[in-house]
């Protein structure tokens, strides 16, 4: 060894030296260092994996360079130190803190050497080993693995229809979220502090659901007839609406014919589904009960429920919406292709691009009348596709909002984090994560003690390390896209 080099021994503090054996752990050479590592507080009786030996009746090993002996006193000898003039440094870590902890922390100077203790002593942890025994529980978790990776393949399957309801997509985030649990729990064999966040947060949902459904179960015949009373509401108002559209709003003058037709064909509309939710009504009251039962799955799911009930109660306003939106969209398609007419353009599909054009005197006469009828036309559409867009708008702004209230729920429910609050608060090892170093000085031999232990991290550390895995992103801001959609007449 180089004069430079120095010896380190990392040993477990719960390592009595009066015991007989060998000395698991490792051995590894650095430019500047050598290092012993045991990781293990107990001896073993074979010389597998071992890097020496300890105890009064034991002998210093004479096969290998790289041994180490420690007798009963806690004096070391090693067989790979050259020459004289070396250092040794004798590390005593915190053993079952190394064991239970699950944070790693390479803040410090021996940072790589304590991330490769903890990985050794995480290999050899017992739930880890099981030695191919299968126990109940691994087989009931795999058979419950194999039903949500089907439940996956047939939500994938019908995720084009599914995806339109906040119930089924939830659901679908629950299977995923499942999903992962257990193979996180077959994994590690264990339960992590991700895994109790979602435990725990789980349970809480469960209850505050479990609660809110008792009382809507009590609540039963007001809640029927408030959504009733509700959806009446609603309808009246919007015949009404159309009938203050189908005179002259603002005093506009409107094209009397075409308005005439419009206000019309919406009102058939609005009977048509009137007609139909008179149909649901009776069932809505004989299987309220049934229909509420999925809230007994959580907090999150009846969220998610009230974002679809809104939705159905109010898709003759979407309907109208859609109609006044396509009628809008195509007269202006109409006005932007008859207007090129006009400064004798034409839009060339093969290159991409507007080219000049000569049209004929048929041509120009039909176009002429095409762009004059679309634009007068245009005023009594404009109007039906505000109006409507702006009531649509703030059907759809409460429901985005419930939407983003439903997904800010489950990830909060998901994320909260009681069970690692818990953990900290009671010193657990499980949150020990920064190393730290206290220098006890050299005893009589010259040997350097360093004692290290693990200390807890700040709360709010510990909280974004055992934020869950699988949390999907939200996507991008809806109210933006709702802004544009309305000002282009795009359908939203």
């Amino acid at each position: 060894m180089n004069m430079s080099k120095c010896i380190l021994v990392f040993v477990p503090n719960t390592l009595e030296y009066h015991k007989n054996g060998f000395l698991k752990g490792d051995y590894k050479e650095f430019d500047d260092a050598v290092a012993y590592y045991i990781t293990s507080d107990t001896t073993e009786k074979t010389s597998n994996n071992s890097i020496g030996t300890m105890g009064t009746k034991m002998k210093f090993p004479e096969e290998g360079n790289s041994k180490i002996f420690i007798d009963g006193n806690g004096n070391m000898t090693f067989s790979k130190a050259v020459g004289k003039n070396y250092s040794i440094a004798k590390i005593t870590y915190d053993y079952e803190a190394f064991k239970k902890h699950d944070i790693v922390e390479d803040s410090n100077v021996y940072g790589k050497h304590f991330k490769f203790i903890s990985d050794e002593i995480y290999k050899s942890r017992p739930w880890l080993s099981d030695n191919g025994k299968r126990s109940i529980g691994n087989t009931v978790l795999s058979f419950v693995l194999c039903i949500l990776i089907l439940l996956m393949k047939l939500t994938t399957k019908l995720k084009i229809i599914l995806s339109y309801s906040s119930t089924f997509s939830h659901f679908e985030d629950s299977v995923i979220t499942s999903k992962w649990f257990i193979e996180t729990m077959l994994c590690e064999k264990r339960f992590t502090p991700k895994l109790g966040n979602i435990f725990v947060a789980k349970i809480i949902d469960l209850v505050i659901g479990i609660v809110l459904l008792n009382w809507l179960l009590k609540n039963e015949d007001g809640i029927s007839m408030y959504v009733q009373n509700s959806t009446e509401d609603l309808i009246s108002n919007l015949k009404g609406l159309l009938l203050y559209l189908m005179g002259s709003p603002i005093g506009l003058k409107l094209n009397y014919a075409f308005n005439k037709s419009l206000g019309q064909f919406f009102f058939y509309h609005i009977s048509l589904w009137r007609i139909f939710l008179l149909g649901l009504q009776p069932l809505f009251v004989a299987y309220f009960r049934l229909l509420v039962l999925p809230g007994a799955l959580g907090l999150s799911f009846q969220i998610s429920m009230i974002s679809d009930l809104i939705s159905i109660t109010t898709f003759h306003v979407y309907c109208i919406y859609v109609y006044a939106t396509r009628l809008f969209s195509l007269q202006l398609m109409g006005l932007r292709s008859l207007w090129k007419l006009f400064i004798g353009r034409k839009y060339n599909p093969l290159r991409n691009r507007v080219d000049s054009c000569q049209y004929s005197q048929n041509q120009l006469f039909i176009g002429t009348l095409g762009f004059t009828i679309l634009l007068f036309l245009l005023p009594t559409t404009t109007l039906y596709y505000t109006v409507f867009s702006s009531c649509l708008f703030q059907f759809r702004l409460v429901i985005l909002f419930i939407e983003e209230l439903s997904w800010r729920m489950r990830y909060f429910l998901n994320t909260i984090p009681v069970y690692v609050i818990f953990l900290w608060i009671f010193n657990s090892p499980s949150i020990a994560g920064t190393p730290n170093i206290v220098w006890n000085g050299f005893d009589q031999n010259g040997v350097l003690n360093v004692e290290a232990e693990l200390n807890k991290l700040p709360l709010t550390s510990c909280i974004r390390k055992f934020l869950p895995d699988h949390m999907c992103k939200r996507g991008e801001n809806s109210l933006v896209n709702m802004f544009y959609n309305t000002i282009t007449g795009t359908i939203m």
